[in-house]
């Protein structure tokens, strides 16, 4: 958008003078501690060679080598000042003036020392000509001049800085103000935008609550169905599709439960195992399908015999299904199991290979009793299998309770 396009250049434009002004400031403050140590420098510059001069001069006039006892450590001081002059001004216009400066101080330093080999010598004549002579004394002066000289292209050439400096901040100052109307102008650009949107958002907000609350409904409609989904498919995932009892994950699941009820309230439970007699001999007899009518006529004795609060029948697996009966004594189990068989035989169902009975006929095989807590849930089970197994082994088409665990 134009406007927020106007407001990023605002932006930049104030944090690029405000950027400037920092960068202006710290010039001029970098500028200026130059300056100080520039002059300071040349002050020292001129006092030590003062220092050296009228040390020698002294000396020669006194004929005393003594009075220019200084002169090593005033050389010294002198050297280290003209270094750090030359590192300070390389970068300046007047780096040039500042090394031929330093050249003359060399010349007069030459001549300082061959005046002090004649005084070690005394020759102080010699020593008297050398510094006092007319070659010395012009050197000095022409020192002096081309000193202040640098001084002077100095002062001019800091000035000329510190205008450049102040014309960068009447730039900033500038840009500064341009900046604020830009802004003021995008602000103004802003709040009419602002406005509209606010009217815009209004009218978007009434539209999604409407959408949300439509939304909401078919959320709800929707999950309502997906529960009922969901309850047909944890039926369909706990039955046995041939005979429509509880399949084996579903007993596994039931039995768990109801014998640790058992275990906590200390009540009795029992269960009940039914194996088909001789399936194997009807199948081939009358074939799978036929065989899955008579599997399927079982199940429905068994709904019809399992009627208490709490009981459950289940296909454990091929011919061989299963009846859990929580709560009921011996005597009521026992009469359940008698019950289940006398309903299979009273179907009547055809078994011409059975050496048993001409119907269809099962083995029962019965356990019961109270949990303990160092029990096992399938020492019940294993009790009930070894029922069914004896009551196989007898005669068949019978029921045999285990003892009481």
């Amino acid at each position: 958008m134009r406007f927020l396009s106007s407001i990023h250049i605002a932006v930049g434009i104030v944090l690029l003078t405000i950027g400037l002004g920092f960068y202006a400031d710290l010039k001029t403050e970098q500028m200026h501690a130059q300056n100080v140590q520039i002059q300071v420098g040349l002050e020292r510059l001129v006092r030590l060679n003062q220092s050296l001069t009228s040390a020698m001069s002294i000396a020669v006039t006194e004929k005393n080598s003594l009075r220019a006892a200084s002169y090593n450590s005033l050389q010294t001081e002198l050297e280290a000042t003209i270094k750090k002059l030359l590192t300070l001004t390389r970068h300046m216009t007047l780096a040039a003036d500042m090394l031929a400066l330093t050249e003359e101080q060399r010349e007069l330093r030459a001549m300082e020392a061959r005046a002090f080999a004649h005084m070690r010598e005394d020759h102080w004549a010699q020593a008297h000509q050398t510094l006092l002579g007319g070659d010395y004394v012009m050197a000095l002066k022409l020192y002096e001049i081309n000193s202040e000289s640098v001084v002077g292209a100095l002062n001019i050439e800091l000035a000329n800085a510190a205008r450049q400096q102040d014309q960068l901040r009447q730039a900033s100052l500038v840009l500064r103000l341009a900046a604020a109307v830009l802004l003021l102008w995008a602000g103004w650009r802003y709040s009419n935008r602002l406005q509209a949107e606010l009217a815009e958002q209004v009218r978007l907000r009434a539209e999604v609550t409407q959408a949300k609350e439509v939304l909401e409904e078919t959320v709800k409609r929707r999950t309502a169905e997906l529960q009922v989904v969901n309850s047909q498919l944890e039926t369909l995932s706990t039955t046995d599709s041939l005979t429509g009892l509880a399949n084996r994950r579903r007993f596994d699941s039931y039995w768990a439960q109801e014998w640790g009820r058992a275990q906590r309230q200390a009540t009795p439970l029992g269960v009940i195992m039914l194996d088909v007699d001789h399936f194997k001999l009807y199948n081939d007899h009358y074939g799978h399908p036929q065989g899955d009518v008579c599997l399927q006529r079982v199940g429905e004795v068994l709904r019809a015999s399992v009627r208490r609060a709490g009981e459950l029948a289940a296909r454990y697996g091929g011919e061989e299904f299963v009846v859990v009966v929580p709560g009921a004594s011996r005597v009521q189990i026992l009469e359940t199991a008698e019950l289940i068989l006398t309903a299979l035989r009273a179907q009547q169902m055809p078994h011409a290979s059975s050496p048993v009975a001409k119907v269809v006929t099962a083995s029962l095989g019965v356990a019961f009793g109270i949990p303990l807590e160092s029990d096992s849930p399938d020492r019940l089970l294993k009790a009930a299998d070894v029922a069914l197994y004896e009551a196989k082994s007898k005669s068949r088409n019978c029921v045999v309770l285990t003892h009481t665990v």
